[in-house]
């Protein structure tokens, strides 16, 4: 059907902007961070963030938003001077 799974995938209700941005910043924590000659806090995981809206007096679907941000995937000469898994984790970006 064309649906993508992915494993260990969580969702959870937010019941307002407040309790979303809650969900965020805990999503945000989980995240894997390293420095590179590029970017001093480049991101070593994807995060994926699905709103999806539903009416509010019925629950009918409405629409989803998909909040997509990849890995960083700095170039090599970027990397040059750092360790194996900095580099190893850049090419497996």
């Amino acid at each position: 059907k064309g649906e993508v799974v992915v494993a260990g995938l969580e969702e959870f209700e937010a019941s307002g902007p407040r309790d979303f941005l809650s969900l965020v910043e805990r999503g945000q924590q989980n995240r894997t961070t390293h420095a590179t000659e590029a970017n001093d806090v480049s991101s070593r995981s994807h995060a994926i963030c699905q709103i999806l809206f539903r009416d509010k007096f019925n629950g009918k679907f409405k629409g989803k938003l998909s909040l997509v941000d990849l890995a960083g995937s700095e170039r090599g000469s970027d990397t040059k001077s750092h360790n194996r898994q900095r580099r190893t984790e850049s090419s497996e970006i």
